[in-house]
């Protein structure tokens, strides 16, 4: 009997990694609140929120969230808001691009 739950269980959990992107899964699963090993981070700062269309986008070159935070702490005191008084960021963990080409897809997770 614990033989076959036990084969079951492992059947059922092959069959949840195989099915849509495995290496989505596992981040959600193991790095709930930060990138997995294999993810890169983006970092998404406007500096002054009146002026919402003034985005600056790093390129996906961060290796977990804490060096996308600094990396926007630095970037808000050269525009002499260090406290994010008038600015705010996000960062973009992890693309997983929808088609084979790269074009569309979306981030397994927006930490603000």
């Amino acid at each position: 009997m614990l033989r076959r739950a036990i084969l079951a269980a492992g059947i059922a959990a092959l069959a949840v990694v195989s099915l849509g992107n495995p290496h989505r899964h596992i981040a959600d699963v193991l790095w709930p609140d930060d990138a997995a090993p294999w993810e890169h981070v983006t970092s998404v700062y406007v500096p002054d929120v009146s002026q919402p269309t003034r985005v600056k986008i790093s390129e996906a070159t961060y290796d977990d969230l804490a060096d996308c935070r600094d990396h926007v702490m630095e970037q808000a005191a050269e525009h002499g808001d260090p406290d994010l008084e008038k600015g705010r960021f996000e960062c973009a963990i992890g693309f997983y691009a929808d088609k084979e080409d790269g074009t569309g897809g979306e981030y397994r997770l927006i930490v603000k």
